[in-house]
């Protein structure tokens, strides 16, 4: 059936990472906003060689998810090319995207001549960060953590990391880069790059998962990251602002490069000629550089915090809040924010503190971290703004009330301390199944005792863990061999075997099963609502038996490939069986 919606798919190189996951948000929130189903590809690295030593030698099944898409299913699509193609040059990734050259298309986090791309500057924050580090901090030994060849934001990362360093007359050897991958762990690549540069001073990364890794490894040394050993990222991260100490970085959200990669494509599907955009990217200073001041950068010119008006403030903090796909005034933390600050502005008028003042500060308090607000603050902004406001206010008052000043602001720093801690717990028990729900999910998908098609309701068994209600499961007329580096060509319809739907589970009878490629995502069994689904492949070493389409919820992202294996072994089962 035709539920009157356009699909956009939006085509990843994994989605088990903040980064990912965030732009993943941001195209959604626009989709949302826009009226378009979305489908998110997870898929692997493109024309990568499997060796002898990778620990997972068939994870290219994934990239079959890449060739289920094409102008007969999806109406736009959005492709993160230079993550895709890390790892070949630009001639494997321009025949990649030759596959999709009648859809409408917006490539991000790439930047690829003749194609319409949305990134972020790649030079301007990183001067200013380099800038920093050589004249303010006076560093003049430096290395860089570097990507793939085969991304070219990374590349132009490199470029304008050389030119900086030219510009200084700062050498740089071969022992001064270190190679690392854009979302792995680093930390064996960090250690050696140590090793070999005893005397380094200061260190930009082209992310900051390397840059938190290289952190890590510097304290191992018993040194501190900011002091001995200066460290810049880039993106900006939500682990860069609560890290210890807190990591400066270069601000490129990409929530707001997905909200804009997916406007873009709307543009260009309404038949609008589109050109390529650079979002601005900004130094954001932390302790890692060894600062900590009392700056910021506003709208028009650099300011000192007392300048800020309460709005601004909250937007200097809360700027991950700024795609929430609500008004300001709607946001809970806001309004929580509004009301502390207000409070405690209250004191800068204060020669003593009265008991009504105390009382209703510690109140609001209470509100602000109830709210779940420093979840989304940038914390090292929003401490520098509260000890403005102390520093402000305590010139005023009596020396008895400064003293009371004080026992208000430990309260109100270890409520901060406090819900950051239970931020991150939070964050990480999202991310993962309980062990139980681990345990029930194996359980019920393994349950499979013959090969009937009733068994493919196992797949959608125990989604609740998940937050899933829907997800539909498609198999092959046949099993079918796919070697890497291979397209894989679905021959002849899918079968869709079963389907969940707000819950209600459903097997699909034989004669009803059969589905074109061209209709997976658009047929009488998904509904006319708007959805936002992840496909995943189901594979076993090189053989595809077929795919599963899952409602994207906060926990599938993080657990795409476990997914995926765990289903894939049912679906391998059945087959067996019968």
């Amino acid at each position: 059936m035709d539920n009157g919606r356009k699909t956009i798919a939006l085509l990843l190189s994994a989605l088990d990472n903040s980064y990912d996951e965030s732009l993943c948000k941001g195209v959604n929130l626009a989709c949302q906003e826009l009226g378009y189903n979305l489908v998110v590809l997870p898929g692997n690295y493109i024309k990568r060689e499997v060796t002898a030593k990778d620990k997972k030698p068939f994870i290219y099944q994934f990239n079959t998810i890449y060739d289920c898409v094409n102008s007969s299913n999806i109406s736009g699509i959005i492709i993160a090319a230079g993550s895709i193609g890390a790892f070949t040059n630009e001639d494997g990734v321009r025949s990649f995207l030759d596959n999709y050259k009648d859809i409408p298309m917006v490539l991000v986090s790439s930047i690829y001549n003749g194609y319409t791309c949305v990134n972020y500057d790649n030079s301007n924050g990183i001067r200013d960060g380099l800038e920093y580090l050589v004249e303010v901090c006076g560093c003049k030994k430096f290395g860089m953590l570097k990507g793939p060849s085969g991304n070219s934001e990374f590349n132009q990362r490199y470029d304008t990391f050389m030119e900086m360093m030219n510009k200084y007359h700062i050498t740089i050897t071969e022992d001064n880069i270190c190679n690392v991958h854009p979302s792995d762990d680093n930390h064996d690549a960090c250690k050696a790059f140590l090793k070999k540069n005893p005397d380094i001073e200061a260190v930009f990364c082209i992310n900051d998962y390397s840059a938190l890794d290289l952190c890590d490894e510097i304290k191992a040394l018993g040194k501190t990251p900011g002091h001995e050993i200066k460290v810049l990222g880039y993106d900006n991260t939500i682990q860069s602002s609560k890290a210890i100490p807190p990591l400066a970085t270069i601000s490129a959200d990409p929530v707001t490069l997905g909200h804009e990669a997916a406007a873009y494509l709307d543009l260009k599907m309404k038949g609008s000629n589109v050109d390529s955009i650079n979002l601005p990217a900004t130094l954001v200073k932390r302790d890692s550089l060894g600062t900590n001041d009392n700056a910021y950068i506003g709208s028009s010119s650099t300011r000192h915090l007392a300048e800020m008006d309460t709005d601004e403030a909250f937007d200097y903090i809360f700027y991950r809040l700024r795609r929430s796909g609500k008004s300001k005034e709607q946001l809970p933390e806001y309004q929580a924010f509004v009301k502390l600050i207000e409070s405690l502005k209250l004191f800068m008028n204060m020669e003593t503190i009265d008991d009504d003042a105390y009382f209703m500060v510690s109140r609001y308090f209470g509100d602000f971290a109830s709210c779940n607000a420093t979840r989304y603050a940038d914390i090292e902004n929003l401490t520098r703004y509260i000890d403005q406001i102390k520093v402000d206010s305590v010139i005023r008052m009596e020396m008895e009330s400064q003293i009371n000043f004080e026992y208000i602001f430990q309260d109100l720093y270890k409520t901060i301390l406090q819900s950051t801690d239970s931020d991150i717990r939070a964050s990480e028990d999202r991310n993962i199944f309980t062990r139980e729900d681990i345990k029930k999910f194996v359980q019920i998908t393994g349950d499979i005792k013959d090969g009937s098609d009733e068994n493919y309701t196992k797949l959608l068994s125990h989604l609740e863990g998940l937050h899933a209600k829907n997800g539909y499961v498609y198999m092959l007329e046949e099993p079918t061999i796919h070697e890497n580096m291979e397209r894989f060509v679905p021959k002849g319809s899918l079968k869709l075997k079963a389907f969940i739907q707000d819950g209600s589970i459903w097997n699909i009878p034989e004669d009803s099963q059969s589905v074109e490629l061209s209709n997976i995502f658009n047929n009488d069994f998904l509904g006319g609502n708007h959805f936002s689904m992840v496909m995943l492949p189901l594979y076993f070493d090189k053989t595809v038996y077929g795919f599963i389409l899952l409602e994207l919820t906060d926990k599938i992202y993080p657990n795409c490939e476990f997914l995926s294996f765990q289903l894939s072994q049912s679906a391998r089962l059945i087959n067996l069986l019968k």
